[in-house]
């Protein structure tokens, strides 16, 4: 996966929180970092995210943006 932002952070997601439009996916990074990324229920779905699942983190001025493969 090649992206444009050079502010990638991998971690792996440890906890996720559903709400009835957007989900808390709690992901740990280096050590006990934990770092959290609001996502909306489609994209939860569309990648396929899940407790366990090992993701980069895309640090945007405004936000944080999960990937996966």
């Amino acid at each position: 996966m090649k992206l444009s932002t050079g502010n990638q952070i991998d971690g792996k997601i440890m906890e996720i929180r559903k709400g009835a439009v957007t989900a808390i996916v709690y992901v740990q990074v280096a050590g006990d970092t934990m770092l959290e990324a609001s996502v909306t229920i489609a994209s939860l779905e569309s990648l396929k995210l899940y407790e366990g699942k090992q993701v980069i983190l895309m640090v945007n001025p405004t936000d944080i943006i999960i990937g996966c493969e």
